[in-house]
């Protein structure tokens, strides 16, 4: 499904399912989620998820804007030359996001299904994944 969104030349190197944690555990409750206010709208932005760090128009925040919780995951795709965030659509399956390979300094396990990735631009996001497959993902 991937290779049907490579460019002439590019090859599939990996791809893995993501999505982002829950932020919130149904076991605590607490005064503020008791309040008439929780109904506001959060803020979005830098900052907005512990799981993010980088500055607005940073590739982290980029990319973490295309993710969803584990109910609606992506796809993850490493080329020989981006990237890719897909999302499925019917039987196919959608680009959301992309950036060059180049801008991927590093991808690391942080915990068992946790997967950092580190951008050229001192940005980051860890993202939940299936831990029976990072290992996978990180070969390639």
């Amino acid at each position: 499904m991937v290779r049907e969104h490579l460019q002439p030349g590019e090859e599939c190197r990996a791809a893995i399912w993501v999505s982002r944690a829950e932020e919130r555990t149904p076991m605590k409750l607490t005064w503020s989620e008791l309040s008439p206010l929780r109904f506001r709208r959060r803020g979005r932005g830098p900052g907005f998820r512990e799981d993010v760090q980088g500055t607005a128009h940073s590739l982290a925040v980029g990319l973490d804007a295309h993710i969803r919780l584990v109910t609606e995951p992506r796809v993850l795709a490493l080329t020989s030359s981006r990237l890719i965030v897909l999302s499925r659509r019917s039987a196919s399956l959608r680009p959301r996001w992309e950036c060059p390979r180049t801008d991927l300094d590093a991808a690391t396990e942080e915990e068992a299904g946790r997967l950092r990735l580190i951008f050229s631009d001192a940005s980051s996001v860890t993202l939940l994944t299936p831990a029976a497959h990072i290992q996978e993902f990180l070969a390639g």
